[in-house]
Formats: structure tokens, sequence, C-alpha cells
């Protein structure tokens, strides 16, 4: 759990769940992926844990053909720098739509091991 603070609300505590659900319904604005990448560091800050997968692969299902303006790295990153297992959920969000943010993080899973 991490505090944030707004000007206008003061200190508020966000838990994963609460940035995961906000991640799952991100929606740029203008081409503006600016909002997404914010998630993401408050996302990264708390350290999150598998619950949090479904909703960073559904970003690239949501956007099979896109990069997000290069945020969707962040997930790539992101994740793979995490110490718990995903390839089963990235192989499952692949099931569901194929992505090509998704085949990437798959080939660089295969070439690692």
């Amino acid at each position: 759990m991490i505090v944030a603070y707004s000007a206008e609300e003061g200190p508020s505590v966000r838990t994963e769940n609460e940035i995961a659900a906000d991640v799952m319904g991100f929606l740029p604005v203008d081409g503006n992926w600016l909002s997404l990448e914010r998630l993401l560091e408050e996302l990264w800050r708390i350290g999150p844990t598998a619950s949090s997968l479904r909703a960073l692969f559904a970003v690239f299902e949501r956007f099979p053909n896109d990069d997000g303006a290069g945020v969707f790295w962040s997930i790539v990153h992101g994740i793979e720098s995490l110490p718990i297992p995903y390839e089963a959920e990235l192989r499952e969000s692949l099931a569901r739509q194929h992505s090509e943010m998704g085949e990437i993080m798959l080939s660089r899973l295969e070439r690692s091991q």
C-alpha cells in the first residue's frame, strides 16, 4: 500500500487492487498514454503481486497492435523484473487475444530459458 498526495484531496491510500482496476479501465485521451505510465509507476512502487498480472496483460489484449506510444514497454520491463512466475498468465492472455507486445514478451521469455 502507498500513500499518494493530491493537492485537492490530501493524502489517500491506494491498494494494489485499486491501481490494477484503474489500469484495467484506462483509455488514452487524444493518443495520450501518460496517465497509464503514472498508474504503472504507482504499481511498481508498491511491488505488485501476481494478482496484478491479469490487469497488466489486459492492456495488451485491449490494444493488441499498439505499443502505447512506448508506455507498454514499461509493462514488459516491469513484469520481467518481478520475482513471480508469469508465463502461464501470459499464455492465457495470448489465448484470449493475440497481441504484439504479448508475443514479444513470450519470445523474450523463451530465449531466456
